[in-house]
């Protein structure tokens, strides 16, 4: 399906124009004559945003979903037209307020093409709101800990832990006792790595045990609601400001959102400059649904 592919880069025009319906358009499904083919699905995709279409039809499962949705609003579609209801003047008036939705769509995001801001506009709007909003940008102090759990509250589970700290003690690596050890389904795999974490996140105790540790230090073993702990402090990180490397590309893609919002609306704007309203009819419109 390579007409498929040009969906990632579809922020220029929203049906691929050029690609996806050129080349021979193979039938995907099929109930009696009626068919959904592949430029009926890149139709559809274009209703998912961008970034998500590849996900959205990672799995084979979803892409027959997909089609079977396709199919039957082609087929419920026919019987409104052989029952007669394409031809009311209510479903008329519907089916062009659709079309002038999907055209009014298309139009802007081929505007948007043209109007996206260069490389040089993203680079100081980014680095105008990094520094304008500092606070945003702050992280608290955070530590990082891999910890042991032997689940339960028994003399046996606390004599466990002890024999486990005293093998780490001679030389066992914290991790590899961890992953054969931990009854914490959620770290065991890991090595017992919880990652980072901010203060009063974990329980009273865990934080307890922590506070003397250095990094590399060992600690245990302690009780909490969960059972019998060693824990392992990996790395402490002060409070600060988020490096302006790990958010450049948050705020680019901020900043170009923004302002092809702001073009968006000022082309609209333009559009509707001498626009009058008719506020007696309006009124006389508001005044029948009441």
């Amino acid at each position: 399906m390579k007409r498929l592919t040009c969906l990632g880069a579809a922020a220029a025009l929203a049906f691929c124009i050029g690609s996806a319906f050129a080349a021979q358009d193979a039938v995907l499904m099929q109930v009696g004559k009626v068919q959904v083919t592949e430029a009926d699905l890149t139709a559809e995709l274009q209703r998912i945003p961008p970034q998500a279409r590849a996900a959205a039809l990672a799995r084979s499962e979803s892409a027959q979903a997909a089609l079977k949705m396709l199919m039957a609003r082609r087929l419920l579609a026919q019987e409104a037209r052989t029952n007669g209801l394409a031809a009311t003047p209510e479903v008329r008036a519907l089916l062009k307020v659709n079309e002038e939705r999907v055209l009014s769509e298309v139009r802007l995001l081929q505007a948007d093409a043209s109007n996206a801001p260069d490389d040089a506009v993203l680079e100081a709007y980014a680095r105008e709101h990094y520094n304008a909003e500092p606070k945003r940008f702050e992280i608290a102090a955070q530590t990082r800990a891999r910890h042991i759990l032997i689940a339960g509250d028994s003399d046996e589970a606390k004599a466990q832990a002890e024999k486990l700290l005293a093998d780490i003690k001679a030389g066992a690596s914290f991790e590899t006792v961890a992953q054969e050890h931990s009854q914490d389904p959620g770290s065991a795999k890991k090595g017992g790595d919880l990652g980072f974490f901010g203060e009063g996140r974990m329980v009273p105790e865990f934080d307890a045990a922590l506070q003397p540790l250095q990094p590399g230090e060992v600690g245990g073993p302690f009780k909490t609601q969960f059972g019998w702990h060693l824990v392992q402090l990996v790395e402490r990180r002060p409070a600060g400001k988020r490096p302006y490397a790990e958010v450049r590309d948050e705020l680019r893609q901020e900043g170009r959102n923004r302002i092809l919002s702001e073009r968006r609306a000022a082309q609209v704007a333009k559009l509707l400059q001498g626009s009058e309203y008719n506020d007696e009819a309006i009124k006389a419109f508001v005044d029948k649904l009441q």
